[in-house]
């Protein structure tokens, strides 16, 4: 079982991961089309334009929402994943399947829209839905209310055509007994191979060679422009021994926010059940069905009960009335009032409120509980002296802007500050000291103001509250190394290109020996100076001897019970070749599973082939479809990011 879905699971997953997943999270459900000349068109899906505008900001937008999912993920690397190209393919496929979805007579309609929008949770402001909290929050994104309706209802039915393809598979138990088969099937095999790491420790190079190399390729072999950088660096390091925390400033501290702490707000689990007030029911109607349903209470119905009966609030009634965790002030007031006069276990009065009429239960209060002072006075102490130490480096910061725009080198500023100021050794630009390895220095030094001009760099921020400021005393050229200095590597790269040649040319004499002379693997492994081995069971995709060389066991052809396949000859990524063949084949267990994995495996298999099914119909809807292309266009949308 684990083998199948192993199987099913590995490459498949990918593919739709690619395919299928990513470009219908990239494109969203709203917004897609803008106005703008035809050069600024860069897709038409049925006569529908998707400009460059668009598709630019749908690409900054999945970037800031996969940076705000991974804030440690390398910005090159997120760039260069998530390309406007890739974002046009996703809004080019949601778009074909709207197109058919309308062909196909597929609907939602705006009254299906509406009633999904007010059953939000994220729309609900005093248990019911809320037009000013939609609109604010709808308009938060950069949409009209009626363009997230409407994207909405596209959203729908592009689910639904999707759905009808994907979610509608079957397999049967032949199907899965026939994967099975073949996903678990292992294979053993005869190889030889040709080690390119053996034969480079063979070659031989001699001082003749290298120093040829040499000539020929000086320029290869030249010393980066050499630089001595004087600077200066403020930090809340420079501060520490100028602050002074005492235990009078430490207890203030701690006696403050015990004080803060015990002024905040009570923390308060409510639930309620809410009474509507509409076209059918007045206050006092409400009021009245209030009563029946605190009446219900008291004749030994349980809060969760109650609320489930006669509750209107439909976000909180399937789960007992349960509002969460509130502080006053986030109720209307008359509700707060309410709250304010129950104990703990208690049910208030019928209470009006704009939403209608409520009663409240008050299931649990607290307050957050201070931790004594001799847990805390280290942290306090730390915050106390970061936070002087800020104050005093806010100050000279400025000061030190304008002295090192005032003055011709950085010795004044570092004097009047107090600051260290120090020069590198020689270093290049791409070998900066720890205190400078930075890309803003690196770009201060390679101005115009400082490296032809003789400036003192602006003041640079280095992250961490870590300020710099640099100037450049004394530049050299770049030069060739000396020939002792590079010949080490120089000797390594003529070994590699000989063994490189080497390989090469014992490759083709065992190509040559099998396809001419029928040689088999003990001529190959003479010839190559190697000896054959064998691996038994081995699996789709395993990583010994090499995945390449279990991808090429598996595409050759079974062989007949007891002979051997074909040589057939695998070139690795590491330069090696191997020569194999396959010996034996054991099919996977094909007899049914037990009842749950069964049925379970029937869900998979039927997953996995409609997702193959919706791949092909979206390749046919890209085919039989009026869609346009200019991709070209997105040059500009690459050079605005």
């Amino acid at each position: 079982m684990q083998e199948f879905r192993r199987f099913v699971r590995g490459p498949v997953g990918k593919v739709l991961l690619a395919a299928i997943i990513l470009p219908f999270v990239i494109s969203g459900f709203y917004g897609y089309f803008t106005g703008g000349g035809s050069d600024s068109t860069v897709a038409e899906v049925e006569g529908n334009k998707i400009t460059r505008a668009y598709v630019n900001s749908r690409t900054q937008q999945l970037r800031q929402m996969l940076r705000q999912q991974s804030p440690d993920i390398n910005e090159s690397v997120l760039d260069s994943f998530i390309r406007p190209q890739m974002v046009l393919e996703g809004i080019v496929n949601e778009q074909l399947m709207i197109a058919a979805a309308r062909n196909a007579d597929m609907a939602f309609s705006d009254t299906q829209a509406a009633r999904m929008i007010r059953a939000n949770p994220a729309f609900t402001d005093e248990g019911g839905f809320s037009e000013t909290r939609f609109e604010q929050m709808v308009r938060s994104q950069g949409m009209t209310p009626q363009g997230y309706l409407d994207g909405l209802r596209q959203e729908r039915i592009s689910q639904q055509y999707r759905q009808a393809f994907a979610a509608t598979d079957f397999a049967l138990p032949g199907e899965l007994a026939e994967q099975r088969r073949l996903g678990e099937q292992s294979r053993d095999i005869r190889y030889v191979r040709l080690d390119l790491d053996r034969l480079r420790g063979e070659a031989r190079v001699s001082d003749e060679e290298i120093k040829a190399y040499y000539d020929e390729n000086r320029d290869s072999f030249m010393r980066p422009e050499q630089m001595k950088v004087q600077y200066l660096v403020l930090s809340p390091e420079h501060y520490r021994d100028r602050v002074d925390i005492s235990d009078e400033q430490i207890e203030a501290e701690y006696e403050a926010r015990r004080q803060m702490q015990q002024d905040g707000a009570t923390r308060r689990q409510v639930a309620h059940v809410l009474i509507a007030i509409n076209d059918d029911r007045d206050e006092e109607q409400a009021i009245e069905r209030a009563r029946e349903a605190r009446q219900a209470l008291e004749q030994g119905a349980s809060f969760a009960q109650v609320a489930r009966d006669y509750s209107d609030d439909r976000a909180t009634a399937g789960s007992g009335g349960e509002l969460g965790t509130v502080e006053p002030g986030t109720l209307p007031e008359a509700l707060d009032d309410a709250l304010n006069g129950l104990q703990v276990g208690q049910v208030s009065e019928p209470v009006v409120s704009d939403a209608g009429v409520h009663l409240l239960k008050l299931e649990s209060e607290s307050k957050p509980e201070m931790a004594p002072l001799a847990d805390m006075r280290d942290a306090i102490a730390a915050d106390l002296r970061r936070s002087q130490s800020q104050a005093l480096l806010s100050e000279d910061l400025v000061t030190l802007e304008e002295l090192i725009y005032e003055h011709a080198n950085l010795e004044v500023p570092a004097e009047q500050l107090n600051l260290p100021l120090e020069t590198t050794d020689w270093v290049s630009l791409q070998n900066l000291p720890a205190p400078l390895n930075n890309d803003r220095v690196r770009q201060a030094l390679n101005s115009d103001p400082v490296r032809e001009q003789g400036h003192n760099s602006d003041l640079l921020e280095l992250g961490g509250d870590r300020y710099a400021a640099v100037r450049l005393q004394e530049v050299e050229e770049p030069e060739p190394l000396p020939l002792a200095d590079v010949s080490d590597d120089i000797r390594a790269q003529l070994r590699l290109n000989k063994a490189r040649d080497r390989a090469e040319e014992l490759a083709t004499q065992a190509r040559d020996a099998v396809e001419k002379e029928n040689a088999d693997l003990d001529r190959l492994a003479a010839l190559l100076g190697t000896e054959v081995e064998e691996e038994q069971g081995v699996q789709r995709g395993a990583a010994e001897p090499d995945m390449a060389v279990s991808d090429a066991a598996f595409a050759t052809p079974r062989p007949a019970e007891g002979q051997a396949s074909d040589i057939r000859f695998v070139d690795l990524r590491n330069g090696d070749l191997v020569a194999l063949q396959v010996t034996a084949v054991a099919d996977g267990n094909a007899d049914p599973l037990p009842d749950e994995q069964q049925q379970q495996a029937l869900q998979e298999l039927a997953r996995v082939e409609g997702e193959r099914t919706f791949r092909q119909v979206m390749t046919f809807l890209r085919d039989s479809l009026d869609v346009e292309l200019h991709p070209n266009r997105l040059a500009d949308t690459d050079a605005a990011q």
